[in-house]
């Protein structure tokens, strides 16, 4: 019986004493990132974040082991060192752990902007401090196992300890991984919330698991959605307002643009302009479901909202709407190519990569997408097919999408430095400021560039941005962070968007009423997954789908409707603002 017992320890504990070295570098990792992770504030319990993670470990070492029979453990070593390094990266630059939104967050982002993220990443410190760590890790996992002899009449002991460990970690990790599991072959994202899809997230490869199997769920949902919009059911219109242009922009702070601030650099000229004039008119108080692109062009374009009970795959979305009453769609963006790979579409697909899906959407678009936004105005449509027949014309640009000195041609950048005033970021700060408003201008110049394409005919257009941007507003930080770690200063600069009608000289004089409305309304506020029931009305669109209460130019437009953001936070609430804010 003891021979047996100890022939057990033996085995069990082989894969640990084999890959010592890996096994103290994984639990040092994990141990490290906690702790990262605690003082940044985004940790989770600190007793099951330091125990848990050891049946991963053991788990790790399992695979170096035998794949160390035909000289692959390295393999091993190399996803482990990957993995670990690259959490330990999204804590310090993100300010959370390995989750989905993170992964979102990653994974839309373009073959053509994967160059300016690296790019960006190697210019920041939290690459160098992971990198730099994670060999510390090493180096002193190393010297501790090599270091450190234990005594043979200790070692039996030791390994009856770790066993211990390993099968208790084991008893709560192995339920985690039967719902991981179920995670994966789930029929739509909706369900992974509830209690037998959600596993403990309390060590790394669960929680980067879940986050990989959250978006393939999400991205499977988009063969259902296709069907659905394929069944969209037919619309009649009064095709009120015969040229409607939806201008969506990327990145853009509302807290950065003279056209809110009139202190800030006048990064807006021309725009500007047309505000001056009375063709622009920019609404105070809008923000936007959430900081990730993908998920406000789903927020956006379905019919869904937040009272269905059902998947948001199950409603169409507004350009079939369109189509089915008679307009011709029309899509230009610079953001989102046609894209056929397996793995884009399985794990970072949007509702604009599946070919299946832009067919049942828009009647064209481009192929191609350009390094700069002007550069797209070439591709536009022969102007004829505008104005033949009631049109809606949808552009989506890359906008100000870091890397903000990418986003516009030399000619532009006009902003130095030391016209820059900011209290955070330093001397660092002041350069991505003026950076930021060179991309700003661009955009302005590339704006009033398609506005002025239809302004001499009867159009009305609207711009907003998917999301905001922060730009060393409150703290030593740029771009966007995961979107449930949420403060009053995240959601002010990251999720309150700029949003804006345009209107035509002829448009004010033919539907002067209307006109009068847009003006009128720009102080109401608004969350912009209602936009889809403002463009119904402009078109005059009789369809089920449209609801009054959330169009902000209808007199039953409700304002006082909660404005849900990020992972269910009321907007209202989280800034002090009561039911609504700017009443």
């Amino acid at each position: 019986m003891d021979k047996r017992r100890m022939r057990l320890k033996d085995i069990l504990s082989y894969p640990v004493w084999t890959e010592k070295v890996l096994f103290t570098f994984s639990i040092l990792m994990e141990l490290i990132i906690l702790t990262a992770a605690h003082i940044l504030g985004v940790g989770g319990d600190l007793f099951l974040g330091t125990l848990m993670p050891i049946f991963d470990c053991y788990v790790i070492c399992i695979a170096a082991s035998v794949l160390k029979k035909i000289r692959l453990d390295w393999i091993v070593w190399i996803i482990s060192v990957l993995i670990f390094t690259g959490e330990l990266f999204t804590i310090l630059f993100y300010q959370s752990e390995y989750n989905f939104r993170v992964l979102q967050l990653v994974l839309e982002t373009n073959p053509g902007e994967a160059g300016e993220f690296i790019l960006s990443a190697l210019l920041h410190p939290a690459l160098w401090i992971s990198i730099a760590t994670t060999a510390a890790a090493i180096y002193l996992s190393n010297l501790l196992t090599g270091k450190i002899h234990f005594h043979q009449r200790l070692r039996p002991t030791l390994s009856w300890i770790g066993i211990a460990l390993i099968l208790w970690s084991g008893t709560r990790q192995i339920p985690a991984y039967i719902k991981l599991g179920r995670c994966f072959t789930a029929k739509e994202y909706g369900v992974l919330a509830e209690k037998k899809y959600m596993p403990h997230l309390s060590t790394t490869m669960v929680r980067l698991l879940h986050g990989v199997a959250f978006n393939k769920v999400q991205s499977k949902g988009l063969d259902v959605l296709t069907e659905t919009v394929r069944a969209t059911a037919s619309a009649e219109s009064t095709q009120e307002c015969p040229l409607i242009v939806l201008i969506i922009g990327e990145s853009f702070s509302k807290y950065h643009t003279p056209l809110y601030n009139p202190q800030e650099l006048p990064t807006n000229p021309r725009l500007g302009q047309l505000k001056a004039d009375g063709y622009l008119v920019t609404y105070t108080d809008v923000v936007t479901t959430s900081n990730l692109t993908s998920n406000v062009m789903r927020n956006m374009f379905s019919m869904w909202d937040e009272n269905y009970t059902d998947s948001w795959t199950n409603h169409t979305l507004f350009p079939a709407i369109f189509r089915k009453a008679g307009y011709s769609v029309l899509y230009l963006t610079n953001q989102f190519a046609l894209n056929s790979s397996d793995v884009w579409n399985g794990i970072g697909g949007t509702i604009f990569n599946k070919p299946e899906l832009s067919e049942c959407l828009f009647d064209w678009r481009n192929e191609n997408l350009k390094q700069y936004d002007g550069e797209i105005l070439e591709m536009m449509p022969d102007t004829s097919q505008l104005f033949a027949h009631p049109t809606l014309l949808i552009v989506h640009l890359m906008g100000q999408h870091v890397n903000y000195k990418s986003r516009y041609p030399e000619e532009f950048e006009r902003f130095k430095s030391d016209e820059v005033q900011n209290e955070f970021g330093g001397a660092k700060g002041k350069q991505i400021i003026a950076e930021y408003a060179n991309a700003t201008l661009y955009n302005d110049f590339v704006v009033d560039s398609i506005w002025s394409i239809v302004k001499g005919h009867d159009a009305v257009g609207i711009y907003l941005s998917d999301h905001g941007e922060e730009v060393y507003d409150w703290r030593d930080f740029h771009e966007r962070t995961d979107e449930k770690q949420m403060s009053p200063n995240v959601a002010k600069y990251q999720f309150e968007i700029p949003f804006m009608f345009l209107m035509s000289e002829r448009f004010i004089k033919n539907h002067a009423d209307l006109a009068q409305t847009i003006r009128e309304s720009h102080n109401k506020p608004l969350i912009n997954s209602k936009l889809k029931h403002t463009l119904l009305r402009l078109a005059g669109i009789n369809t089920p789908e449209y609801k009054p209460t959330d169009d902000i130019l209808s007199d039953e437009f409700d304002i006082n409707a909660p404005r849900y953001i990020g992972n269910h936070i009321s907007y209202d609430s989280l800034l002090g603002n009561g039911e609504t804010s700017n009443r």
